[in-house]
């Protein structure tokens, strides 16, 4: 059963990574490759290694108009709302069996509390080349991408596994995959530095130490050391409590997000954020174009995050 599932997602995948690259040929513009359409050629080494959902790539935001338009005369529509607060649009093409194409210019967006710490366009300066795969059964075309620098894929994929609350193993499988493939090449203590500059030493931390108790992962101790929270509040008390106990409930991470903010002023300002969202970012929670925002769903929005808040009120107290 594991063989015949391998083999299908290796067919499928093989299909999309193609389908994949005549978008990226077409677009014509500098392009990262993110997450599954990075890992699965160039570290997993592998295109049957895990299935995936849908193709998320990185651009320059004034590239943007002109990945629309090229996107659109192969097909694809795009779905989302553009906005200062919004840091992607997904493209989908009807008719055909493709993966929706996830167009990024950031890799947060500015709900994120740390949003102005990242160093994007250092990110775009040390990312290396996907090398092409020799292996017949995993050849991408003659296409050749963008992926990000090792550190800067831990660092990535450690905010988006918190962002989703470890709710699925392959989030600390990729991050296990990376820390393997490169070995002694990973600059841990680049890693280290650049998290502490951004701010995003929480993130960091948790996402290793996870993946080092889950998948035995060899991560130097010395480097969790340095992450490590000097002080847990009571919201961090709670996220940790959940996570030894595998629950993974939606909202789970604003009780890490919280205390990344400094100072009282920013808290509360995430605390506005989080219960008062900007218009585009709840028109892109509920699919809908920001002209049709109104007073309901701003209130909706806020039963949906007390009603989170209630939940892990209860799951700490029980």
């Amino acid at each position: 059963g594991l063989k015949r599932g391998y083999l299908s997602t290796l067919i499928q995948n093989k299909y999309y990574f193609r389908k994949l690259a005549q978008c990226l040929k077409a677009m014509d513009v500098p392009v990262i490759l993110l997450k599954g359409a990075a890992l699965l050629p160039a570290v997993y080494n592998d295109l049957g290694a895990r299935p995936l959902l849908d193709f998320d790539i990185l651009i320059h935001r004034r590239d943007l108009d002109k990945v629309t338009g090229r996107l659109g005369d192969l097909g694809y529509k795009s779905h989302g709302v553009y906005g200062p607060h919004v840091n992607s649009v997904s493209f989908i093409r009807d008719g055909e069996t493709v993966l929706p194409l996830e167009v990024h210019w950031h890799i947060e967006n500015a709900m994120f509390p740390n949003f102005e710490m990242f160093k994007i366009e250092r990110m775009w300066q040390a990312a290396i080349p996907v090398k092409p795969v020799v292996s017949e059964a995993n050849l991408i075309e003659d296409y050749e991408g963008l992926i990000f620098a090792p550190h800067h894929q831990l660092l990535h994929l450690t905010v988006h596994a918190l962002r989703h609350h470890y709710d699925r193993l392959v989030l600390l499988c990729d991050i296990h995959q990376v820390i393997n493939h490169y070995g002694g090449r990973l600059n841990w203590e680049e890693l280290v530095r650049e998290a502490l500059e951004c701010r995003l030493s929480r993130p960091l931390y948790y996402g290793l130490y996870l993946t080092k108790l889950l998948m035995h992962t060899d991560v130097p101790q010395h480097v969790l050391d340095r992450l490590r929270p000097l002080s847990l509040g009571l919201e961090e008390k709670a996220f940790v409590y959940f996570i030894n106990r595998g629950i993974h409930k939606p909202g789970l991470q604003y009780l890490v997000y919280f205390p990344m903010n400094q100072g009282v002023i920013n808290k509360m300002r995430f605390l506005w954020r989080a219960l008062f969202p900007p218009r585009d970012i709840l028109a892109e929670m509920e699919a809908l174009d920001g002209s049709e925002i109104g007073i309901v769903h701003y209130l909706r929005c806020m039963g949906w995050r007390m009603q989170c808040v209630w939940r892990l009120m209860w799951g700490y107290g029980g």
